[in-house]
């Protein structure tokens, strides 16, 4: 389990905590009710109308939405064939109905902090994986992010994708993936029994794990990370 400093902010006030994750599900705890989900649009908990909004469903159930956050994560980086651990903040907007100005959000979307410099975004990105990426962009040579979004065995579900944590691993079917060559092959992978048996599962894009392996010309992906983005 790994741990993420939040500032969360709705029009309810701010409170400062912590997100839990397995590198699958979040977990988190705002004005002493839990929270879960696999993405910031899908965190659900206890309904409380007099602690913060939902966007309601016909089951009764919600997910949290209308707030800010400044998530504050740990993330791999390979800095000079040397792995560090740095951090990286995202400003995380989820509704239509905010309030900017009583909120006060701070001005870039990305920014990342080194021991070799600062790196920064003010470009709003509606997906995790395009900030990630528009980040490594501004790296200097021979340093790469080191995470499930830049690992040969993590792909999109070619129907769609959402903001955050519905990259998918694939690193108990290493053999089964060296021969995809289209998402057409990549579907034929993608079974409910594969999904069932957990032999594929949804990870974070900031999430890493021991088996992590950069892409190569010779890997088929399904995400706009590819092998010219590990080029350093």
């Amino acid at each position: 389990m790994r741990k993420f400093s939040v500032i969360y902010k709705d029009k309810f006030g701010k409170e400062e905590t912590e997100i839990t994750t397995d590198g699958s599900i979040m977990f988190l705890t705002l004005r002493n009710i839990d929270f879960e989900g696999s993405d910031f649009e899908s965190l659900e908990g206890k309904i409380d109308t007099n602690k913060f909004q939902y966007e309601m469903y016909q089951n009764g159930l919600g997910d949290l939405t209308n707030f800010i956050m400044e998530v504050t994560i740990p993330i791999k980086i390979s800095h000079e064939e040397k792995i560090q651990t740095e951090k990286i903040r995202f400003i995380v907007e989820v509704g239509e109905d905010l309030d900017f100005n009583s909120l006060n959000p701070i001005l870039y979307t990305v920014e990342l902090n080194t021991s070799y410099g600062k790196f920064t975004s003010k470009r709003k990105i509606d997906w995790f994986e395009n900030s990630i990426i528009e980040i490594q962009n501004l790296l200097p040579n021979r340093t790469q992010i080191k995470t499930c979004l830049s690992c040969k065995y993590a792909n999109y579900y070619p129907v769609g994708n959402g903001m955050f944590g519905s990259l998918y691993c694939f690193k108990k079917m290493k053999k089964k993936l060296k021969v995809i060559k289209d998402k057409h092959d990549l579907m034929s992978l993608w079974t409910e029994e594969a999904v069932k048996n957990n032999d594929i599962f949804n990870v974070q894009e900031v999430f890493d794990c021991s088996e992590h392996e950069f892409i190569t010309p010779q890997d088929w992906t399904y995400k706009d990370w590819d092998y010219k983005t590990n080029q350093v």
